[in-house]
C-alpha cells in the first residue's frame, strides 16, 4: 500500500482565485483579511473531493469569445424585448415550458448552455433530466416550441458543441462508474 505524499497546494490556480475573491470581497488589504484569505484558499481545495469529471479542453478560444460577444448582445436585445413584453398587456404572453434535448454532455458544457438561456432574460433553465438528456426551460414567450427550441439550440448549442472537442461531448464517453 503506497502513501500518496499531501501536497500544500493541491489546486494552486484555485487557492489563487479564492484568495483574490476573499479581498475583493472585504475590500481591503488588511494582514488579518489577507491570513484569513489565504487560510481559507489553502484549506478549502484540501478538503474538497477529488473530482471525477473528465476534463473539457476547449478546441477553439476565438469561437468562445465570439460565443460571450453574442451572449452579451442578446442579453441587451432580449432586456428590451422582454421590457416591451412586460409593459405591454400580459394577455398576449404566451409562457411555456420547453423540453429542450440536449447534444452536448460534459456536464461543464451543459452547465454553460443552462446558465446562457438563464442570464439571457425571458427564458430560465429549470431543470436537467436525471439522465442529463433533456432541459426543461421556461420561456416568458414563445409562439412555437418547436422554433424556440431550435433556437436555442443553434444559437447556443451548436456554438458550445464548435467550441469545445467534439469528441468529449459525445454521448460515447465512459464514466468510471460504468467501466467493466
Amino acid at each position: 500500500m503506497s502513501r500518496r505524499p499531501v501536497r500544500l497546494l493541491s489546486h494552486p490556480r484555485l487557492s489563487l482565485i479564492l484568495l483574490a475573491l476573499w479581498l475583493l470581497l472585504n475590500n481591503t488589504l488588511a494582514i488579518g483579511q489577507i491570513l484569513l484569505g489565504l487560510v481559507l484558499a489553502l484549506s478549502i481545495p484540501f478538503v474538497l473531493p477529488g473530482s471525477t469529471t473528465p476534463r473539457l479542453i476547449l478546441k477553439r478560444p476565438l469561437d468562445l469569445i465570439a460565443y460571450i460577444g453574442l451572449v452579451l448582445i442578446d442579453i441587451i436585445r432580449a432586456n428590451f424585448t422582454v421590457a416591451r413584453q412586460v409593459l405591454g398587456r400580459n394577455s398576449t404572453l404566451k409562457s411555456r415550458f420547453l423540453t429542450v434535448p440536449l447534444d452536448v454532455t460534459h456536464p461543464i458544457a451543459i452547465s454553460l448552455f443552462a446558465s446562457t438561456i438563464t442570464l439571457t432574460p425571458g427564458t430560465v433553465s429549470c431543470e436537467l433530466s436525471n439522465d442529463q438528456r433533456f432541459l426543461t426551460v421556461h420561456a416568458l414567450h414563445a409562439e412555437n416550441s418547436e422554433d424556440e427550441i431550435a433556437q436555442l439550440k443553434t444559437r447556443y448549442e451548436a456554438r458550445l458543441l464548435r467550441i469545445f472537442s467534439s469528441g468529449q461531448l459525445d454521448r460515447t464517453h465512459v464514466s468510471p462508474g460504468d467501466r467493466p
